[in-house]
């Protein structure tokens, strides 16, 4: 019979293990990168928001990575909604000071033991009344087409965008068939 030693990287020491045949049987757990940042770190998040209305051209979200540590922020996934038919969003890097809208603070997916985002996050209530402006567009980073009225869109982004320290992005309304219908989403991301 065989035997391996490993290092158990919980508990930080040596183990002998055995299987049957000479072979080591093992099991393997694929949850994504951010379930272990929530589990053993606390640092990932979700930030909410929900513009009531929007026309073309107008910046429905903006996050910031403001961390001074170091630390980078990864974008999850962005899920992204309108009231609008035939609705198209951008995901984009931008530089500038935000400015108008309104502060949203990101919520922490671990609520055993809750932190802050070292992160700024604003969205407009209305658009039209309260937009977002100071933006230079840096960088388109993806497309996200709505065909139907309350659709439903994600950007396919998979963990791939990172922030460095005080770079930010922004979700804008690109073009819409009607004007002043409500865009909403979601971002989830974290900090590594």
């Amino acid at each position: 019979m065989s035997f391996i030693s490993f290092l158990n990287d919980k508990l930080g020491f040596h183990e002998t293990v055995h299987g049957s045949d000479g072979r080591f049987n093992v099991s393997a757990r694929t949850d994504e990168r951010i379930y272990y940042v929530s589990r053993d770190k606390s640092q990932a998040y979700t930030m909410v928001f929900d513009d009531a209305s929007a026309t073309a051209g107008d910046f429905v979200a903006y996050l910031k990575n403001t961390d001074t540590t170091g630390k980078q922020l990864v974008i999850h996934s962005i899920g992204i909604n309108s009231e609008a038919a035939t609705s198209i969003f951008e995901l984009i890097v931008v530089t500038g000071t935000q400015s108008g809208g309104a502060t949203v603070t990101p919520t922490c997916l671990n609520r055993a033991a809750p932190k802050s985002a070292a992160a700024s996050a604003a969205a407009p209530v209305n658009s039209n009344s309260t937009p977002m402006t100071g933006f230079t567009e840096v960088a388109d980073l993806d497309h996200a087409g709505i065909g139907v009225s309350f659709g439903h869109e994600e950007f396919r982004i998979q963990d791939s965008i990172r922030l460095g320290q005080d770079v930010a992005v922004v979700i804008k309304l690109d073009a819409a068939a009607a004007v002043d219908k409500r865009a909403w989403g979601v971002i989830f991301f974290y900090f590594e």
